[in-house]
């Protein structure tokens, strides 16, 4: 059966002047097509994660098709806009044809459509950076036109295309951090690319999962030495587990919250003690009777009490080492 052209009216703003606008009248029509059929070009603007698929999977064997998927006919192909995980699922269940409602866009327009569409529900950070450098360099916009195009702020705009320069190319071609979270993702773009490959590397090895790859990135940025990022890498695990209890920002991996206290306050120790001799060696003014018994009296105290804490710290040690 036939089906005539449905014209309603959108919500959407004008665009920018050099492209057709969102619309005031756009047409669009509901026709029944095969998921194969569908182009997947705009498939690499959007993560498609495998877990989206299942979830679409079982609501289709559920409940049927709720909603259609919207999809731009452009020089004779229908280019799929919304719906990439229903439109997964359904081949793989066999289906042979799906409600698509066909609209007429611009590529300028159907890129738009893919945030505009999708931003309430959330739009991983990755997918927003690729989708507006793709504005930026494949269609030739602006800042301010890709604000106006996406409903943002050439402010929003600006620090996505920032992130995505500040990212490896390597990692976004693979997509092997499409699925980070927004705060990571932001703290990998903080360290040298070669840093960033180390570390996703190292998450895909360990199988880490987000948030454990957050904490890992996040103790990358704290250690203290290169050593204990070299920890890190070889000892992930182990070393997030330490640092989960830890509260304090500079956390040492290789040491956890109180032995990282320790090792904190004998460096501490150790540099006082070598301040002092540099400061005996360049010379001290001559001092009065009163001062003589404030530093006879300091320096009793401190070589009472600090090789108390020496001790302590190799009883402490022994005890650890002993089987």
């Amino acid at each position: 059966m036939k089906v005539e052209p449905v014209v309603v009216t959108a919500c959407r703003k004008k665009a920018e002047t050099r492209q057709p606008t969102m619309g005031a009248r756009v047409a669009m029509q509901l026709r029944q097509v095969d998921p194969r059929a569908l182009s997947l070009v705009l498939r690499r603007l959007r993560l498609l994660p495998e877990s989206a698929v299942r979830d679409k999977l079982e609501s289709l064997q559920q409940k049927g098709q709720i909603s259609p998927l919207v999809a731009a006919e452009h020089e004779g192909e229908l280019i799929l806009v919304d719906g990439f995980a229903r439109q997964a699922a359904a081949v793989r269940l066999g289906i042979e044809t799906v409600t698509v409602q066909v609209q007429q866009l611009s590529p300028v327009q159907m890129k738009a459509q893919l945030y505009l569409r999708n931003h309430e529900r959330g739009m991983v950070l990755v997918d927003e950076c690729r989708l507006v450098h793709e504005l930026c360099e494949a269609e030739g916009l602006n800042q301010v036109e890709i604000a106006s195009l996406l409903e943002r702020h050439k402010s929003w705009v600006c620090r996505r295309l920032g992130l995505w320069k500040s990212l490896s190319p390597r990692l976004l071609a693979e997509g092997a951090i499409a699925e980070l979270g927004a705060g990571s993702v932001r703290r990998l773009a903080l360290l040298p690319v070669s840093n960033q490959e180390e570390l996703v590397a190292v998450s895909l090895r360990e199988d880490l999962g987000e948030q454990a790859t957050a904490t890992l990135i996040e103790l990358w940025q704290k250690a203290p030495d290169s050593q204990a990022r070299r920890y890190l890498l070889e000892q992930p695990r182990a070393a997030i587990e330490l640092a989960r209890a830890a509260t304090q920002d500079r956390a040492d991996p290789r040491l956890g919250k109180s032995a990282t206290k320790v090792h904190e306050n004998l460096v501490l120790m150790r540099q006082a003690a070598l301040r002092v001799i540099r400061q005996l060696r360049s010379g001290v003014e001559q001092v009065p009777e009163t001062g003589v018994k404030l530093l006879r009296d300091a320096c009793e105290l401190a070589g009472r009490d600090c090789p108390w804490a020496l001790r302590e710290v190799m009883r402490q040690l022994s005890a650890t080492e002993d089987p």
